[in-house]
C-alpha cells in the first residue's frame, strides 16, 4: 500500500476521532449544566478526563512501539464509543466523570496516530505528513461542533450517540483497510521516570517545557471557552459549535496552506516561535472583548490569531520531537502526557479564576503563559 493511501486512511479516522471530540467538547457545560454545576466542576470535568490521560497516553505509546499502532489505535476507538455513550446518558454528575474517566484511559489514538504517520513517511516529508492529521483535527472541528450544536439543540442525548457511532466507524476502518507499519525493531522498556527526565536530556528539554507553556494556556482557554462565550456574549449551544467550526476552519487552512508556505522561509524552530506569539496576541484579544464596544469584530480577530498560533505550534513541536528521537511513538506519548498534565491543571486554575476573579482573567493568563513560552526560546 502507497503512502498517500495510508495517509488518506489516516485522516479519515483521525477526522472521526475528533469529529466525536469537536461534537462533545463545546457541549461540556451543557451536560453539566443539568446537574447545576458550577464552572469550577465543569473544569474538573476536563481535568479528570486529562488525568487519565497523563497517565496512560506513554503506556499505550510503548505498547504501539511494541505490539503494533493498529491494536491501539482500535482500543482507544472503542474506549471513546463507551465514554460517549456513558456521558449521553449520564442521570448523575458522577456517571458524568465517570465517562470522561473511560474516555481518558482510552484516549491515545491521536499520539499513537501521529507514531504511525512517523513510522511511514521520511524525516524530509515528516512535518507535512503530521500537518494531515492537524489537518483532519481541523476538519473535525469545523463539522464536529456544528453537528453537536444542532443535535444538542433537539435533544442533549444526541451528540454523545453520534459521537459513539463515529467512534466505532472509525475502529472498523482500522481493522479492515489499514495495514500495520513498519516500527524500530529496538523497544525500550517504559518507565514512569522517563515522564520527567526528558526535562533534563539537553536535547529535548526544551521541546518540553515549550509545550507545558502552551498546554497550559490552550487548556485554559478551552475549559472555559464556552463559559466566557455565554456570559460575555451570550452564546448557547448553536452560537458556539460555529465559533468552535470556524477555529477548525482556521486550522485546515494553517495545516494545508500557510505551513507549506512558511515552511520555505522559516526554520522549524521559528515556526514554532511564530505561533506562540501570534497566539499570545490572539488570547490577549479575545480578553479584550469583555471590555470592547466591538465585541464581534475583536473576538473574530482573536479567535484568527489565536487559531494561527495554535495551527502552526501543533504540528511543528511533534514535527522537531520525531526528528530527534529514535521511538517516536513513545516521545509523542509523552508528549501527550505532557499536554494532558497541562489539562489537568489548567482547567482547575482557569475555573477558580473565572469563578473568583473576571472572566477575562483566564484569557490574560493564557496569553502571558504563551509569551513566557516565546521568550523561553528566545535565550
Amino acid at each position: 500500500m502507497g503512502n498517500n493511501t495510508r495517509y488518506g486512511i489516516i485522516f479519515i479516522i483521525v477526522f472521526l476521532d475528533l469529529l466525536g471530540a469537536g461534537i462533545i467538547l463545546p457541549l461540556l457545560p451543557f451536560y453539566a449544566e443539568k446537574f447545576t454545576a458550577s464552572a469550577i466542576i465543569i473544569t474538573l470535568l476536563v481535568s479528570i478526563y486529562s488525568l487519565m490521560q497523563f497517565i496512560f497516553s506513554p503506556i499505550l505509546g510503548h505498547l504501539s512501539d511494541k505490539y503494533g499502532r493498529r491494536p491501539v489505535l482500535i482500543i482507544s476507538q472503542v474506549g471513546s464509543a463507551i465514554g460517549y455513550l456513558m456521558l449521553a446518558f449520564a442521570n448523575s454528575i458522577h456517571i458524568l466523570f465517570l465517562s470522561r474517566i473511560i474516555d481518558g484511559i482510552t484516549g491515545g489514538n491521536i499520539s499513537t496516530a501521529q507514531a504511525y504517520i512517523s513510522d511511514v513517511s521520511t524525516k524530509k516529508d515528516r512535518k507535512k505528513a503530521l500537518g494531515i492529521i492537524g489537518a483532519a483535527f481541523g476538519l473535525g472541528f469545523i463539522l464536529g461542533p456544528t453537528i453537536g450544536g444542532f443535535l444538542g439543540h433537539i435533544n442533549i442525548i444526541l451528540p454523545g450517540i453520534f459521537a459513539a457511532i463515529a467512534a466505532l466507524t472509525a475502529s472498523i476502518l482500522v481493522y479492515l483497510k489499514l495495514p500495520e507499519s513498519k516500527r524500530h525493531k529496538t523497544i525500550e522498556s517504559f518507565q514512569f521516570n522517563q515522564i520527567y527526565s526528558v526535562l533534563f536530556d539537553k536535547k529535548l528539554s526544551k521541546i518540553f517545557l515549550v509545550t507545558i507553556f502552551f498546554g497550559l494556556s490552550t487548556a485554559m482557554m478551552q475549559s472555559t471557552f464556552a463559559l466566557y462565550n455565554q456570559k460575555v456574549l451570550g452564546f448557547r449551544e448553536r452560537e458556539n459549535g460555529l465559533i468552535f467550526a470556524y477555529i477548525g476552519i482556521v486550522s485546515v487552512f494553517m495545516q494545508l496552506y500557510v505551513i507549506r508556505k512558511l515552511e520555505k522561509k522559516y526554520t522549524d524552530d521559528q515556526l514554532v516561535k511564530i505561533g506562540l506569539f501570534v497566539g499570545s496576541l490572539g488570547f490577549l484579544l479575545i480578553s479584550l472583548v469583555y471590555f470592547s464596544t466591538y465585541k464581534i469584530l475583536l473576538f473574530s480577530l482573536g479567535l484568527t490569531l489565536s487559531g494561527f498560533g495554535m495551527g502552526l505550534f501543533n504540528p511543528t513541536i511533534r514535527a522537531i520531537l520525531t526528528k530527534k528521537v529514535k521511538n517516536y511513538g513513545k516521545y509523542l506519548g509523552l508528549l501527550s502526557s505532557y499536554i494532558s498534565l497541562t489539562m489537568i491543571i489548567g482547567p482547575i486554575f482557569a475555573g477558580n479564576l473565572f469563578e473568583l476573579l473576571k472572566p477575562y482573567s483566564v484569557f490574560v493568563a493564557s496569553s502571558i503563559l504563551m509569551l513566557i513560552g516565546f521568550l523561553a526560546l528566545k535565550k
